[in-house]
Parts: structure tokens; sequence; C-alpha cells
């Protein structure tokens, strides 16, 4: 058991006593100072920020994980998980799809059109559009350019329940899809309801927008942040500390039904952008 084993009903009623509002969002922008978490080491990470520290218990890489994107905007970047892939409306080199990620990563861009979504394999799909999205629950439907080879994960039926186990997955940090995900071990804690996830885990800026697996493997929930930042000691190659927040937050699975229930493609769909390797198309 871990230092942060506490019991989140607890967590409840302390947040109305400090009177935390609106929790913490999770995106890579929210780091302590301008040159630290997302940008400085980068080009260095070749395994998940925080791998050593005892906060998280790692999961093994798995096929399934391909579907974890980045999600990218002016004023930040996020995480995103590739739920669906049409193959009957093929894009040059790839096909229609869509992506769900957490609002607050991306709800400054939406009228801007400067949504990116980057793939495992390098490719990147700019001019992303969103199709839905609920404030309250915090999550988001984006219309992507899908390149070949790039599996989708399943959405689940079933929501999560309290003491379903779960696995975590995102960015956070300045972790690069490119190398690896943080991918770690979590279950449903109180209060976890129909509409939101809780669990007993710390999350990095970045995380945001990850989803949540069942066992199963199938998508249940969307990060969307944790109530506490606290100073968990960790720190980037260059000695700066990055920011953690706790315990972990999602919305669950019910929000994301009901967008994949109703979308349609959008109109213009040739606005859409491919770039591949920094080059375009």
């Amino acid at each position: 058991m871990n230092r942060f084993s506490l019991h989140l009903a607890v967590i409840f009623c302390l947040a109305l006593v400090v009177q935390v509002s609106g929790q913490a969002p999770l995106s890579s922008s929210d780091s302590t100072s301008p040159d630290s978490p997302a940008t400085a080491t980068t080009t260095k990470l070749t395994q998940p920020v925080g791998m050593g520290s005892g906060l998280w218990k790692w999961t093994p890489v798995a096929d399934y994980h391909q579907s974890v994107v980045e999600v990218s905007t002016t004023g930040g970047a996020g995480t995103g998980v590739l739920i669906s892939v049409n193959k009957d409306k093929p894009i040059k080199d790839g096909h229609e799809g869509y992506v769900v990620t957490a609002w607050h990563v991306i709800q400054d861009d939406i009228e801007d059109g400067e949504i990116k979504v980057t793939f495992k394999n390098g490719r990147r799909a700019r001019g992303c559009q969103v199709v839905d999205h609920d404030e309250d629950k915090d999550v988001a439907l984006l219309w992507v350019w899908v390149p070949e080879g790039i599996k989708p994960a399943k959405l689940a039926e079933e929501a999560v329940e309290r003491g379903d186990k779960l696995e975590l997955a995102g960015l956070g940090g300045g972790t690069k899809l490119k190398d690896c995900i943080r991918a770690f071990e979590a279950y449903a804690s109180p209060p976890s309801s129909i509409e939101k996830i809780f669990a007993d885990v710390p999350l990095l800026p970045g995380d945001s927008g990850g989803p949540v697996f069942n066992e199963k493997h199938e998508v249940v929930g969307i990060i969307s942040g944790g109530w506490f930042w606290w100073d968990s000691g960790l720190k980037t190659a260059n000695g700066s500390y990055i920011r953690t927040t706790w315990p972990a937050r999602a919305s669950n699975v019910g929000p994301i039904q009901t967008m994949m229930a109703k979308v349609n493609p959008p109109a213009r769909i040739a606005d859409a952008t491919i770039v591949s390797g920094g080059t375009h198309k």
C-alpha cells in the first residue's frame, strides 16, 4: 500500500473545508516554470516520467496502447485515445476516425482550428474538428484523420463500479509518445459514481485526456485531473520540479457512449491536414 492510500470519501469532506473549486485539470501547460516539465526533457525521455519514484504501479506495454495519442493546441498538450476508425471512409493513406480527450485540453482552440493529434507511429493530423463535447463531464470528441496501421481501442459497454481494477494511461510530465506512455494500475475508489471515476493514484500535467482502461482493455473513462496539487519530489532532468495532483479523477464511460451514438462526420473533410515527419503532404 502506497503513501496515498487514504479513503477518498474523506477527501470530499476536506475539499469542502478548504473550498477547492473546479479541481485540478491537467494539460502540459500546467508546470511550475515555462522551461520545466513538458519541454526541457522531451528529447531525452526513454521511459515514463516518474519511473522509480514508487508512486505508481506500472503496467506492461501492450498492443492496445497504440490507441493512445497526443493532443496538442496553442495552449499546451494533453493525451487522448483513438476510439473509432471508419474503414469505409478513406482519406489519402488513412481513414476517418474519432479521438476522445478531455474538454479542458482543447477548449481554447475549438474555433481557431489549431488542434493536432499525433499518433504512436509519428504521423500527425492537423485541423482536427470538435464533433461534440460535455463541459461538465470534461469530455470532448474529435474528428481526425487516422494513418494506416493504427488500431482504435474498444469502447466499454458497462460503466466502472467501485472496486473495479483499472489502468490509466497518459503522457504526463513530458513523456514522449514515440518512446513510451505512462500506464499504471489503479482501482475505482469512493466516491466513484455512474458519472465520475476516482482512483487513489497521483497524476502529472499532460495526463489529462488519457484513457482509463478496464480489465478487458476497453476504454471506460477519460482522465480529467485531481483534487489537490502537492510536491511529490519529482524533477525533470534539469532539476525543475513537476507538479503532481491527487487523487485521479476521470469521466465514466456514459458521456463517451452518448457522443459516439450520435456522431456524424463533419462536412468539411477536405480541410483536414496530414503531416508526416513534420512535412506537409
